[in-house]
Parts: structure tokens; C-alpha cells; sequence
């Protein structure tokens, strides 16, 4: 199974892998030795390490276990990717709803977003509790938040929009999919990924233009540099510009670390792995990027 020939078994054999992590998964938890995956992919033990040693090279910041779990879900695509020789290697493990790539959790977040944009866009404005409360207070944007978490309810745009996912990608629910994508909108919340003041930046500049007539006036936003989608994203996670400093991640990093551990958070384990899996991800990046600067 060698990238490049042709493997008509290929489709086969990733269903083969899919059913067994489905058989092991228990809320999105799974483990897959290397040895059971080379018995799956019809490889010797000497030759499946080989290859996954192999593979590392390019990978550099995979660590080594003897397993693949779930934290390492992108590696195990990517690697089925090039030793199946196939495409639609992360469509596939998100129908079986067993791990979700950075792809379609960005399509998730963004389709949260656009919810909320549209329903409160064919909202009935009550301009006369709006004028109230932000008599009551002295900034805007609480009177704004005052006004709309009266209105709505951010668990029905939560569930809504991991109800429409589920049903837009087919994912089979059978092993922990919605409860999993439900504690990942959750926690990003409180963060700048889905901060809901950004989410609802036009309808609060709308409301204020019609409530006096004139726009805010608002910071000059620093231009930022293109980055891809990945790394973009792995910057929201951490709070933290394209000019952050290792420093800087680091505190971030321990930040996280303590707000979701599972010995203070009971619903945190997931987020707590996923907090390391991108700090190592970004820790490879931003050295990268000090070696390519000297």
C-alpha cells in the first residue's frame, strides 16, 4: 500500500480501520497500537513501524507512544492518507463520528456564527429596553449583551447548530459525536474564537447608528499578516497575535491548562488535550519560524 499504486482495497480496508475505532471508542476516546493497525493495513510489525518512523519525519512534533488516540487523529489521517493512497481520509472519520479535524470544526464554528447573525438579523428590535438599559449602564455593549441574553437563549444556538452539522455531514451519533461537539462550543465561548460581542459586532453598530443617529467610533485595527486557516486558528485558541513570543504562549498554555484540568473542570478532559495538542503544534510553528529569522 505504497503511495502512488493504485489499491483497490484501499476504500476496504479504511472502513476496516473505522469500524475498529468505532468498536473501541467510548465518548470520542479511542486507542489504536500500531501493531493492530499494521494487521489492519495487512503490514508486518518490523514494517509498520518503519513506516510510522518514517512518517514522523515529516511530523515532527508527533510524539511516539506505540498508539495512535484521539488527540492524534490529524497524524492518523494524514498517514492512512499516504499509505492508502486515497482522498476524503478526514470526511470519513467525521461521518463515523469518532474525531473531528481542524476542517470541520472551523465549518461548526462558522456555522454557529452565522446562526446567531441570522436570527438576530430578523430579530424585532425593542428599542425602548434597549434605550433603558443602557441608561442603566454605562457601557454599550453590556446593555447589548443585557438586551439579547433576554431574548435568546446562547444554548438553543449551540444545540441548533450541532443538530444542522450532524445532519448536514450524515455523522453517525452512535459514539459521543453531539455531546463532544456540545462541550467544545461551550468551551470556546468564554474565548476570542467565538467571542459573541465579535459575533454580534454588526447588530450592535446597527442598533447604536439607529439609536443616535451616528457610529461608534472604534480602535484602528492593526492590519494583520495573511496566515493559513491552521495556524490562524491555533492564534484565537491561545488569545495571542501572529507576533507572539514562546513566552507568551507559554503563560497562555498554563492559563488553559488551569482553567480546564479535569481535577477543577469535570468536563474538561477534552479540552485539556486539545490545549496540549495545539500548544505543540504552535511550539513547532513559532520555533520554525525563529530558525527561519536567523
Amino acid at each position: 500500500m505504497v503511495k502512488g499504486k493504485a489499491n483497490p482495497d484501499s476504500q476496504k480496508v479504511l472502513r476496516d480501520v473505522l469500524f475498529e475505532l468505532q468498536q473501541s471508542s467510548q465518548d470520542m476516546r479511542w486507542t489504536l497500537s500500531y501493531q493492530r493497525l499494521g494487521e489492519l493495513l495487512s503490514l508486518s510489525k518490523e514494517d509498520i513501524h518503519r513506516r510510522i518512523y518514517s512518517f514522523r519525519n515529516s511530523h515532527p512534533h508527533m510524539t511516539l507512544n506505540g498508539s495512535f488516540q484521539e488527540v492524534d487523529g490529524d497524524y492518523l489521517i494524514d498517514f492512512l492518507s499516504i499509505i492508502l493512497d486515497i482522498d476524503q481520509v478526514s470526511e470519513k472519520f467525521t461521518e463515523a463520528g469518532i474525531f473531528f479535524g481542524e476542517r470541520s470544526l472551523y465549518e461548526l464554528r462558522e456555522s454557529f456564527k452565522q446562526l446567531i447573525q441570522n436570527t438576530i438579523a430578523s430579530h424585532k428590535i425593542d428599542k425602548e429596553l434597549i434605550l433603558l438599559l443602557t441608561a442603566a449602564t454605562i457601557d454599550f455593549d453590556d446593555a447589548i449583551d443585557s438586551y439579547l441574553f433576554d431574548k435568546f437563549e446562547l444554548d438553543f444556538f449551540v444545540r441548533r447548530s450541532i443538530d444542522n452539522f450532524l445532519l448536514l455531514k450524515d455523522i453517525n451519533p452512535d459514539f459521543g459525536a453531539e455531546a463532544f461537539l456540545i462541550d467544545y462550543i461551550n468551551a470556546l465561548l468564554p474565548t476570542k474564537i467565538l467571542n459573541f460581542r465579535d459575533i454580534t459586532r454588526e447588530f450592535r453598530e446597527r442598533i447604536f447608528y439607529e439609536l443616535y443617529g451616528r457610529t461608534r467610533q472604534s480602535k484602528k485595527k492593526r492590519i494583520k499578516k495573511k496566515v493559513n486557516l491552521e495556524v490562524e486558528s491555533l492564534y484565537l485558541f491561545f488569545d495571542l497575535d501572529e507576533n507572539a513570543t514562546l513566552e507568551e504562549l507559554k503563560k497562555s498554555f498554563k492559563k488553559l491548562i488551569k482553567e480546564f484540568h479535569p481535577d477543577r473542570n469535570k468536563n474538561g478532559e477534552e479540552m485539556t488535550k486539545k490545549v496540549i495538542d495545539n500548544y505543540n503544534k504552535l511550539t513547532f510553528i513559532l520555533k520554525e519560524q525563529s530558525n527561519l529569522s536567523r
